[in-house]
């Protein structure tokens, strides 16, 4: 488990990295088919019923955003990064995904706006909180519970 945790905070750095710069490069080159392609990708998310649903639709969101950055090959490894890191999601509620479908609806705004930094910035407070919501945090808890130490929280760069 502790092999996995270690995996699990490495794909969400890598993704952390990937996704900083997909925003960043989505702000400068998005074009209006790939902005609306966006928009209706995050009002079908703000329809989803499951968590499966939802997870579906995030997943070609955040590629959508990788094709809007008009770098030809930049979807492929970052898809990877994330088919890597959705191994060890679990499921969040449908409130806690609305309200994380709040960050995508504000990246492609930011995209919409042509404004890489605000853009870069969503994006890492999309990714950052990882670290601490999804299996890791989970894992912390059962440590604490057994009189282990938990892991040590990542920085989010807000200190």
């Amino acid at each position: 488990m502790l092999a996995a945790a270690a995996e699990v905070h490495r794909l969400i750095d890598h993704r952390l990295v990937l996704e900083c710069g997909i925003a960043h490069l989505a702000a400068l080159n998005a074009d209006e088919a790939a902005l609306d392609l966006l928009d209706g990708l995050v009002a079908d998310m703000d329809g989803a019923q499951s968590w499966t649903e939802f997870r579906s639709y995030e997943e070609r969101f955040h590629l959508a955003v990788a094709d809007a950055t008009g770098v030809t090959f930049a979807a492929a490894p970052y898809g990877a990064v994330l088919q890597g890191l959705y191994r060890y999601y679990l499921p969040y509620s449908l409130d806690a995904l609305r309200q994380s479908n709040c960050e995508h609806r504000a990246l492609v705004d930011a995209v919409r706006r042509g404004d890489p930094m605000g853009a870069v910035d969503i994006a890492r407070r999309h990714v950052a909180p990882l670290h601490r919501t999804m299996f890791v945090g989970l894992l912390d808890a059962a440590r604490s519970a057994v009189g282990e130490r938990p892991h040590p929280p990542a920085p989010t760069g807000d200190s």
